[in-house]
């Protein structure tokens, strides 16, 4: 009898581990051999939290930081959760390579149409950026955009080598990793909702998914200059994806709300603060402390999303607006790149909060009072 039991437990483990890795199979997940059954725990824990459950963010209440009220704020299409589960797989496609080159032109066309070169044409033309150290392969952008003209792939792709730039100002250029993304502009929201649904996912108010499985991203249109900033925040997905791994969802939804407004000019990169949170410079929309967007990872899906952006964004915007800021980013995503399988938990992520900024609190709320400047590299 006692033998049978013991048959009847193995039998039971087997399916357990089996049931699991299907579940991993289908996530896109590359399983842990390392730590087997700290895997399945996770494989588990993972499927758990995308049940309908009571929110975390009323079982712990949070006190947003109040800014002026604005009757003109509308609530923005939401963008795709799908990154908050990405797993322990590497999608990037190595180092990034150098070399160096000449000069690289600009100019605009009787159409409107900017357009840039590396071999300087027979009428006057401005100098984009002199003796520069070129990029051979920061990305392989593979971009569907039937319905839009050439120069939003180009804007896009200097959009793009902008986000490149400042990661290599911030973590080191040797820390970067080649980032490969294949991107679908869809023409209608109907043609939208169906490529979601058919890679899974659920398109209900969103304007942009990215899929980490496929490093697959479907983009609504919605004008051309919408298009454009959805597009650049599904692509610095898949660019913290492959150069950080799995990331704090503050982290990569903030950085990717602060690259949807970048321009060019010359060589000088610009990012504005996004319209979508500000107004004359100020904020429009009441947002957490970063001390505890670290704890909220798993409501995102539950809470006021609008805020968990909004908090995003001005989190992100106020470490980058200083030195100090930037140092605590960098040793926060060398730490991020260096485990990709696993994020900083919210005591490891406060301590070096609070060992950068020991008056986080009263710094924060006097930069969120002052107006916000672009930043430019």
């Amino acid at each position: 009898m006692f033998n049978s039991k013991l048959r009847i437990v193995f039998m039971f483990v087997v399916m357990l581990i089996a049931s699991a890795l299907i579940a991993n199979h289908f996530t896109g997940r590359v399983f842990n051999y390392h730590d087997p059954i700290g895997e399945v725990k996770r494989i588990y824990n993972d499927l758990y939290v995308t049940q309908p459950s009571k929110p975390l963010v009323k079982s712990q209440p949070v006190t947003p930081i109040k800014t002026p009220a604005s009757s003109s704020f509308a609530p923005a299409w939401n963008h795709s959760p799908q990154a908050d589960k990405t797993q322990c797989t590497d999608v990037s496609l190595g180092e990034v390579k150098y070399k160096r080159n000449g000069d690289i032109y600009t100019w605009t066309d009787k159409a409107g149409v900017t357009h840039f070169s590396d071999t300087k044409p027979n009428f006057a033309v401005a100098t984009y950026e002199s003796n520069f150290s070129e990029p051979l392969d920061y990305f392989d952008l593979n971009l569907n955009t039937p319905n839009l003209p050439p120069s939003f792939n180009q804007k896009l792709q200097v959009k793009l080598n902008t986000v490149f730039k400042v990661y290599g100002q911030i973590i080191g250029t040797h820390a970067l990793k080649k980032v490969k993304l294949n991107l679908t502009v869809l023409p209608n929201r109907r043609a939208y909702n169906a490529a979601i649904t058919n890679n899974g996912g659920n398109p209900e108010n969103t304007a942009g998914m990215y899929f980490h499985a496929t490093n697959s991203a479907f983009i609504n249109f919605s004008g051309e200059q919408n298009t454009m900033r959805t597009a650049v925040h599904e692509a610095v997905h898949a660019i913290n994806k492959a150069v950080l791994g799995y990331t704090p969802r503050w982290l990569n939804e903030g950085f990717a709300e602060y690259f949807e407004f970048t321009h060019n000019n010359m060589q000088t990169a610009i990012v504005e603060p996004n319209q979508t949170w500000v107004r004359n410079n100020k904020l429009i929309k009441n947002v957490l402390r970063l001390n505890r967007l670290t704890g909220l990872n798993d409501t995102w899906q539950k809470g006021d999303s609008s805020m968990l952006y909004a908090s995003s964004w001005a989190a992100i915007y106020f470490l980058m607006d200083t030195q100090s800021g930037r140092l605590l980013l960098k040793n926060i995503m060398l730490a991020e790149q260096k485990n990709p399988c696993n994020k900083l938990s919210k005591a490891q992520l406060n301590a070096m909060l609070f060992k950068q900024f020991p008056a986080f609190n009263h710094d924060y709320s006097k930069w969120l009072k002052a107006p916000f400047k672009p930043h430019k590299f």
